[in-house]
């Protein structure tokens, strides 16, 4: 009995020394993917500002199709139609940006949950096998795209406001 404690002491001893090795020399961090990820944590942060008002574009368009009911003027009505129209482009140049994401190899990604939400609707494509300076330039493209749709959403947002 003595024996096998201490062979099971001694082989739980040499697994977490290997462990430790094998954190302890795990491949360097790549400083390219490194800011790559800070990056694409800075396109993620602007997309959870804008995920709220991105989900109440469909509430928006209510409000303006009863107003356009009320309407006689053709060139209110059609301000209003434009203005919806523009909400449609945003909610979905949002979806297709969100299709659009690419992970970043090494790079935890947190999902998080909006009050009310069951689950945020965006995949994270694998990572391709592409150099830290490319998936810099992946990232910044994302990151432009998602800096776009928030100008285009403030845009229609004073659009909103000028037609209700």
């Amino acid at each position: 009995m003595k024996t096998f404690i201490h062979r099971t002491f001694v082989y739980g001893c040499v697994l977490a020394s290997c462990s430790f090795v094998f954190v302890a020399c795990g491949p360097d961090k790549d400083p390219k993917m490194e800011e790559a990820g800070k990056i694409h944590l800075a396109s993620m942060e602007i997309e959870e500002a804008l995920h709220e008002q991105i989900e109440g574009i469909d509430s928006l368009k209510v409000v303006l199709n009863d107003k356009k009911k009320s309407l006689t003027d053709a060139a209110a009505i059609a301000s209003i139609d434009s203005t919806v129209a523009q909400l449609d482009a945003v909610a979905k140049s949002f979806e297709e940006w969100e299709g659009s994401l690419v992970e970043v190899p090494g790079l935890p990604h947190e999902h998080h949950h909006h009050e009310g939400e069951e689950h945020h609707h965006h995949d994270h494509k694998p990572a391709p096998e592409v150099s830290g300076e490319q998936m810099i330039e992946i990232q910044k493209e994302i990151k432009t795209n998602i800096e776009k749709i928030k100008a285009d959403l403030e845009n229609v947002q004073e659009r909103v406001k000028k037609v209700l």
